[in-house]
């Protein structure tokens, strides 16, 4: 099973790799989602959000935004599809492009399990699509 610190870390590596800052906040209302600013590289995560296991996901998305310099001053995590043109689900696509390769890289292509990696990373139903693609991409290049 996945230990969520440790995708955590990895996600850290990757926005320290992006020269991206991640401020953790404890003091946020447990429905007030993370953020994210392109223009300065901050990403604001609520450690008290009503459901911890999101967290990881949360992250890679708003990660997503800023490598991917989306339009826009502030960025709001948003799981729920808003149409596949949509800057917050194109985040999504992109948090799932983050996490495959954490989540793949000691398992055996014979041996993984989609629905094991949408519950435990919280994945929203509408990406299994582009989570069965991505991981078969990572296998392919791998």
């Amino acid at each position: 099973m996945i230990i969520m610190d440790d995708a955590i870390w990895y996600l850290l590596k990757i926005a320290h790799k992006n020269n991206i800052k991640v401020q953790w906040s404890r003091v946020l209302n447990k429905y007030t989602p993370p953020a994210c600013r392109i223009d300065t590289r901050i990403i604001c995560m609520n450690l008290n959000w009503h459901r911890p296991a999101e967290i990881p996901f949360q992250l890679a998305h708003e990660l997503s935004h800023i490598i991917n310099s989306d339009p826009g001053d502030v960025c709001f995590y948003d799981a729920t599809f808003t149409g596949k043109q949509s800057v917050e689900y194109k985040a999504n696509v992109g948090a799932v492009k983050l996490l495959v390769p954490f989540y793949c890289q000691e398992v055996y292509r014979e041996n993984i399990n989609l629905c094991n990696f949408e519950y435990v990373y919280q994945i929203p139903g509408y990406l299994s699509g582009v989570v069965r693609e991505q991981v078969k991409e990572y296998y392919v290049g791998n």
